[in-house]
């Protein structure tokens, strides 16, 4: 449970709520991982104006940056022309319910370890080992 203010709470669930709204919006997949960066944005302004310190706040932070940075180097990888890793059928739909999770557990004060760990999942079957280990079928896109 995030201990930042209520207000705060709202203007985050906000956002990702935009962001998710937009990404699903589009059919184009490098605007979609520009909405996405909307996400640990905000966070960081949340950072920046919340006196309350907030150690989940920080996790939450890490985790979709790093799944933000991920997907981007994904995608640049795709537009320099390495087609070599593919992402799991539905990625982006799968992402847009996991923030839709993540922004429903910040409106309603619950944890958000599980959705995080769903999300860094996802983010690691971009990788060259998760990949790998997805056409071993050994990982997948958590439901």
């Amino acid at each position: 449970m995030l201990s930042i203010s209520e207000p705060h709470k709202t203007i985050l669930a906000g956002e990702i709520a935009f962001a998710r709204e937009k990404m699903d919006a589009e059919s184009d997949t490098r605007k979609k991982v520009y909405y996405y960066s909307a996400v640990p944005a905000m966070i960081q302004r949340i950072f920046n104006i919340d006196p309350n310190f907030d150690r989940q706040l920080v996790f939450m932070f890490a985790v979709l940056s790093a799944s933000y940075n991920q997907t981007k180097a994904f995608m640049d990888r795709i537009m320099a022309g390495d087609r070599l890793i593919t992402p799991p059928e539905n990625f982006f739909d799968k992402i847009s319910i996991y923030l839709q999770e993540l922004e429903y557990k910040i409106r309603n004060n619950e944890d958000t370890y599980t959705i995080l760990e769903k999300i860094a999942v996802s983010a690691y079957l971009l990788d060259g080992n998760g990949y790998y280990l997805h056409q071993k079928g050994w990982i997948k896109l958590p439901e």
